[in-house]
């Protein structure tokens, strides 16, 4: 077959100066592709707001089947921070599970559109060294926990829609650990220093006190927290203390947030925890009227898990769960209204 070089030669340059115009139509800085300013969250210029869902893509990294919710973020569950590799091959870990690489997971959201929160839920796989409840400094791995946290800091820098959590649910909800509001500044500054340390702008998410449910240490110092720092945005867990309260007094705690300009999301909301059967239609519907981005616990095909989204064949999961699976599906397919 013969080949025209003049006409491979102008379909070379047409090639090239069409890459060439796509990136700069994304902005010549890229890695300030998503940011924070105020109490939104913005693409560039455009506010956003963002329906997602938590999911436990490390041990099968996948999310097509997320297109057809329409969810935005996926808040990725890391378990073994310990073992889980960022590059690589799927690696077979010491509690005999397969973890794929952060890498990989954050790839295969990224295909689809979809905005990766890699979050620690725990150290190495095992229920004891759980984040959950814990204070992060007084763990026996904290300092092994900080260097990984470097290197997730370090390799993510340059891929503005991978977010970064600094720790899954901390301190106890009944404070009897002796919690204060200077120890989550003591330990939430030590955490997010680490990652901007290492020239990484990407957002950055900081949980709340009383295992992510108390609100009120954003009220007494989140305004502090937030001088001299970009990108921070506030991740809430909207369980009993959300959902078994008065619609009254739910709006009136997010009117003080929106207030006082302080950025959140509310990272998980289920209908079930701690045993407790709870209906989020009214806090959805409000979240979704203030403008603001959810994420639902959790995305799982199993009609058992009252928390879970999905039965067996992939259908809204509406067994004896307020059918949660049809009011959080509902809630993805509405406009986005930032």
């Amino acid at each position: 077959m013969k080949i025209n070089i003049h006409y491979f030669f102008i379909i070379f340059v047409f090639f090239i100066s069409s890459c060439t115009k796509d990136k700069k139509a994304i902005g010549d800085d890229y890695t300030s592709a998503y940011r924070i300013r105020e109490n939104k969250i913005y693409n560039f210029s455009t506010p956003l707001q963002l329906i997602g869902a938590n999911a436990f893509h490390s041990f099968g990294a996948g999310g097509y089947d997320m297109n057809k919710w329409n969810i935005d973020i996926a808040r990725e569950f890391v378990g073994n921070i310990k073992e889980n590799p960022l590059t690589g091959f799927p690696i077979l870990d010491a509690n005999g599970s397969f973890l794929h690489p952060l890498q990989e997971v954050a790839d295969s959201n990224r295909i689809n559109n979809r905005i990766t929160i890699l979050c620690p839920f725990g150290w190495d796989g095992q229920s004891v060294t759980g984040f959950t409840g814990k204070r992060p400094s007084l763990m026996s791995f904290w300092v092994d926990f900080k260097n990984k946290l470097k290197q997730w800091a370090q390799h993510f820098k340059d891929q503005p829609d991978v977010w970064l959590e600094v720790w899954n649910e901390p301190y106890r909800y009944d404070r009897t650990d002796g919690y204060t509001d200077d120890i989550w500044m003591n330990d939430m500054n030590d955490l997010v220093s680490i990652i901007r340390n290492e020239d990484n702008n990407n957002i950055i998410l900081v949980p709340c006190a009383e295992q992510g449910q108390d609100e009120s240490v954003l009220l007494n110092r989140g305004t502090a927290f937030l001088s001299g720092k970009k990108n921070i945005l506030f991740d809430i867990h909207a369980y009993e203390k959300w959902l078994l309260v008065t619609n009254s007094e739910m709006g009136n705690r997010l009117q003080q947030l929106k207030q006082m300009k302080i950025p959140v999301l509310f990272g998980e909301t289920a209908p079930m925890n701690a045993g407790t059967l709870m209906n989020p239609q009214s806090f959805l519907d409000s979240v979704y009227n203030n403008g603001l981005s959810v994420c639902a616990w959790v995305w799982k095909y199993d009609a058992n898990d009252k928390d879970a989204l999905l039965d067996i064949n992939g259908l809204p999961n509406n067994n004896s769960n307020n059918n949660w699976g049809s009011v959080y599906k509902n809630l993805a397919g509405r406009v986005r209204r930032p």
